[in-house]
C-alpha cells in the first residue's frame, strides 16, 4: 500500500502537470510538504484551519507523524487526523472537491490512519513490555493491531504471574485481565497456589484452617486427604478412631471406619465382630457388620440346576436356591443376577439387596451403582435404595461424589443424590479423576475442574484423561501431554505417545523411539528402533522395556542401562530371576548377569509366573522353574500358568489338572478346565459343569449329567 504521504505527493506531481500553478495558501502549504519544508508547511497548515479544516488537520497529521522533522509525535499526528476526518464528515460537496486537487479525500485519511496504527505498533511490538501494549490499547483501541496488542500483553502477565507462582500474582492477573485467553489456567492456578502457601507447612492445623477458610475450594478434599493421612501415619485403630471423633464431616470417616473394622476383625471371626461391636457400639456400617457375622468364613460358587442358576458353598452344600436365569460371582458381599430379563443383586444369604427389577446393574463404586430401567438411568446404593432417580439417559461412575450423567442427549455431572452439579452442554464427557473431567463439544475435547471451569481449552482430537497425573493428547493426528493445568509438557507432533507405565511413556518418531517422563522431559533419547509392533511391546513394565537396536531386541532399565543387550531376535519380560531370549529360531534363558543358564532350544518360551516358566518343543509344552530346571517335559498340547499349584494341562485325549512334579491330579479326559480361584477348578464336560477341588482331590458337585458318557451321534 503506497504510504499516504507518498500518495499526496504523487497526486501533487500530477497536479501539477495539469494546472500550469499552484494558487493559495493551502496548496503552498502541501507543495512545502512535498519538498520537506516542515516549518514553512506547518505554519500554512494552522493558518488554513478555519478555511480548510479537513484538509490542514490532514497535513498537519502527516508533519506530525514523520520521524523526519521536530514536530514527530505520534499522538499529535492521530489526534489531528481525528480532526480531519471529523471535519472531512462535516464539508460540503464543493469543500470536498477543493481540498481533493490537492489530494485529501476519504482514502488519504484511511491511509494516514493505518500508517499512524503501523507505527505505534512496531514501536510496541519493539518494546515488548506489558506497559508499552497497555499504552498502544489506550490510545489506538480501535485499531487493527488492538487484538494482537492484548493477546501478546496479557501473554506476558500471565508469564510474570507464572514466575511468581503465588496465590497473589495470580488474583491480580485475573484482576486485571479478566477477557485473557489465560482466565481458566489463571483461576485453576491461583486455587492450586492458595492451597500450596495456605499449607506450605504440612501441618494438621494448616490443612484445617485451610479447609474453615476455603470451604468450596476444588483442594478442599485433598486438604481433607491430607488431614486423614496426618491424623492416621500407622493407621492403628486407635488414630482412626480419634480421626472418626476429631473430624465427624470429613468425607473420608467412612473410610476410617471401614479401616478401623478391617484392622480390629482382620481374621473376620465371630468373636473378633462381637468384640468390635463391644467396642464400637456407634459403627455406622451395622447391616454390614451383621452380614459379616453371618456369611464370615463362607465362600460361594455358582451352580446351575435344570437350567437354573444359585450358590453352592465349598463343601457342594446349595445355600442359594437355583432360582436365576443367570449370576455372576460375589464381589464384597453382593452378587449380580437376572431373572426375566432383570437384574439385581443379592447378598451370601440369598436376600435380594439391589431389586430384581432393572435391565441392568454395574459393579459398585463409591458405594453408589448405576442402574437401568426402561431406557432411562440411576443409581443405588449398597442396600439397594434408590439413590439417584431414573432421570438420566446416561449415568457414570462416582468418583468424590459426582458422576457425568446425560439428559436430552447433552452431559452434565450430578452429586449423589442426582441434583445437577455441571449444567448439561456437553456432547460427552467421562469420571472425574484427580478434580478434573474430560468434556467433548462440537467435536473437540477440553478439560473441567469440578466446579464446570474449563481448565483445558476445548481444541484437542481426543483427551486421555489424568487417571495417570497427566494425560495424552491428539491434534491434528499428532500425539503429545499435557498437565492437569493445560501446560503442554511434550508438544502434539509425536507419531506415538505410549501410557505411562512406570512413570515413563515411550516416544515414537519417524522410526525412532524414547522414552519421556511425567515432565514432559526426554530421559530416554529417541535411538531405538521402533520396529513393528512397537506400541505393544516397547512399553515399561516392572521396570524394564524392550528395545531394539540394528535390528535386534533387547531389554533396558529407567536409566537406560542394559539389562540384556541387543543382540537377540525377540526377548521376553524380567519376571523373575530368569528372561527368555531367541537366538534366530530357538529360545533359551539367561539371568541378569547375562549369564545362559537355559541353551537355545525351545520354539516358544514363556516369561516366569509364580518362579514357572512354559516352554515348548514340536507343539508340546512344558515347564521349567526358576533355575532353568525342566520340571515337566514338553508332552502336552497345551499348558497354562501355575494356579493354587497346579497346571491345566490337555492332551489329545482331553483336557486335567497336574502338579508341579508333572503327576496326575485330575485325568485329561475333560472338555476343558479353568480356575474359580486358587482352590477350585471349574471342569467342564457333555456341556455340563462341576467343581474339583485339587487339595484333597475331589470333585465337590457335579451338574446332573456330568458323568454320563458322550452321545456316540
Amino acid at each position: 500500500m503506497m504510504h499516504p504521504s507518498m500518495r499526496m505527493l504523487a497526486f501533487i506531481a500530477l497536479s501539477t502537470l495539469a494546472h500550469t500553478a499552484l494558487a493559495g495558501r493551502l496548496d503552498k502549504a502541501f507543495e512545502a510538504l512535498r519538498i520537506h519544508d516542515y516549518f514553512k508547511a506547518r505554519s500554512l497548515f494552522q493558518g488554513q484551519v478555519k478555511q480548510h479544516p479537513a484538509a490542514a488537520w490532514y497535513g498537519l497529521s502527516v508533519i506530525a507523524g514523520r520521524n523526519d522533522n521536530p514536530f514527530y509525535q505520534l499522538d499529535s499526528a492521530y489526534a489531528f487526523l481525528m480532526r480531519a476526518d471529523l471535519a472531512f464528515d462535516r464539508a460540503d460537496d464543493r469543500e470536498r472537491r477543493s481540498i481533493g486537487r490537492v489530494g485529501v479525500d476519504q482514502v488519504a485519511l484511511n491511509d494516514q490512519r493505518a500508517h499512524i496504527f503501523e507505527v505505534a505498533w512496531d514501536l510496541a511490538s519493539a518494546e515488548n513490555t506489558i506497559g508499552a501494549y497497555d499504552r498502544f490499547l489506550s490510545r489506538f483501541a480501535h485499531s487493527p493491531q488492538a487484538q494482537d496488542a492484548e493477546r501478546v500483553r496479557d501473554h506476558l502477565a500471565f508469564q510474570q504471574a507464572r514466575e511468581k507462582d503465588s496465590a497473589a500474582a495470580y488474583a491480580e492477573f485475573i484482576a486485571h485481565y479478566p477477557r485473557s485467553q489465560q482466565i481458566y489456567e489463571a483461576r485453576s492456578r491461583l486455587q492450586e497456589a492458595t492451597y500450596r502457601e495456605a499449607t506450605s507447612g504440612g501441618g494438621l492445623e494448616e490443612f484445617e484452617r485451610f479447609i474453615r477458610d476455603h470451604p468450596d475450594s476444588p483442594y478442599a478434599a485433598s486438604a481433607e486427604d491430607e488431614i486423614y493421612r496426618l491424623s492416621t501415619p500407622h493407621r492403628s485403630i486407635q488414630e482412626m478412631h480419634a480421626f472418626i471423633l476429631g473430624h465427624p464431616d470429613n468425607h473420608n470417616v467412612p473410610d476410617a471406619w471401614h479401616a478401623l473394622y478391617e484392622r480390629y476383625t482382620a481374621d473376620l471371626s465371630v468373636s473378633a465382630i462381637t468384640e468390635f461391636l463391644r467396642a464400637y457400639p456407634d459403627y455406622p456400617f451395622i447391616q454390614e457388620l451383621v452380614q459379616d457375622y453371618k456369611v464370615a468364613s463362607l465362600v460361594l460358587y455358582p451352580f446351575r440346576r435344570d437350567g437354573r442358576w444359585g450358590f453352592i458353598d465349598e463343601q457342594g452344600v446349595e445355600r442359594i436356591k437355583a432360582e436365576y436365569d443367570w449370576v455372576e460371582p460375589f464381589i464384597n458381599g453382593q452378587a449380580l443376577v437376572g431373572r426375566d430379563q432383570e437384574a439385581g443383586t443379592i447378598n451370601k444369604t440369598g436376600k435380594e439387596v439391589v431389586p430384581i427389577t432393572y435391565d441392568d446393574v454395574l459393579d459398585f463404586v463409591e458405594g453408589l451403582a448405576t442402574v437401568e430401567a426402561h431406557g432411562m438411568a440411576g443409581a443405588v446404593d449398597r442396600n439397594g435404595d434408590l439413590a439417584v432417580p431414573l432421570a438420566f439417559g446416561e449415568v457414570g461412575e462416582f468418583n468424590n461424589g459426582i458422576a457425568y450423567a446425560s439428559k436430552d442427549g447433552k452431559y452434565g455431572f450430578i452429586d449423589a443424590r442426582g441434583n445437577v452439579v455441571i449444567p448439561f452442554m456437553y456432547d460427552l464427557a467421562s469420571s472425574f479423576h484427580h478434580g478434573l473431567a474430560v468434556i467433548e463439544k462440537d467435536g473437540a475435547n477440553g478439560v473441567i475442574d469440578t466446579k464446570g471451569e474449563l481448565v483445558v481449552p476445548v481444541k484437542y482430537d481426543w483427551i486421555e484423561g489424568f487417571e495417570r497425573g497427566v494425560s495424552r493428547v491428539r491434534e491434528g493426528g499428532r500425539f503429545g501431554v499435557i498437565s492437569p493445568f493445560g501446560d503442554v509438557l511434550l508438544e502434539p507432533v509425536h507419531d506415538h505417545i505410549g501410557a505411562f507405565a512406570d512413570d515413563l511413556a515411550l516416544v515414537v518418531d519417524k522410526g525412532k523411539c524414547g522414552y519421556a517422563d511425567r515432565k514432559g522431559t526426554m530421559v530416554i533419547p529417541q535411538k531405538y528402533e521402533a520396529g513393528e509392533g512397537v506400541a505393544t511391546w516397547g512399553e515399561f513394565r516392572g521396570g524394564f522395556a524392550e528395545v531394539r537396536s540394528a535390528g535386534k531386541q533387547g531389554l533396558i532399565d529407567e536409566h537406560d542401562a542394559t539389562v540384556i543387550p541387543c543382540q537377540f531376535a525377540d526377548v521376553g519380560m524380567m519376571t523373575g530371576p530368569l528372561v527368555p531370549v531367541k537366538k534366530k529360531t530357538k529360545w533359551g534363558y539367561m539371568d541378569r548377569s547375562r549369564t545362559l543358564k537355559v541353551d537355545y532350544k525351545y520354539d516358544l518360551a514363556w516369561e516366569l509366573h509364580h518362579g514357572y516358566a512354559r516352554v515348548a518343543i514340536g507343539g508340546r509344552t512344558g515347564l521349567i522353574d526358576s533355575t532353568g530346571r525342566e520340571v515337566i517335559p514338553p508332552r502336552y498340547r497345551a499348558l497354562t500358568d501355575v494356579r493354587g499349584g497346579s497346571c491345566v494341562a490337555t492332551t489329545d485325549a482331553g483336557t486335567g489338572l497336574i502338579d508341579l512334579k508333572g503327576e496326575v491330579v485330575l485325568p485329561q479326559v475333560y472338555d476343558a478346565v479353568e480356575p474359580l480361584d486358587d482352590h477350585v477348578f471349574k471342569v467342564e464336560r457333555n456341556d455340563r459343569i462341576a467343581y474339583f477341588r485339587p487339595s484333597d482331590r475331589r470333585f465337590i458337585w457335579k451338574e446332573e449329567g456330568f458323568d454320563a458318557e458322550p452321545s456316540s451321534e
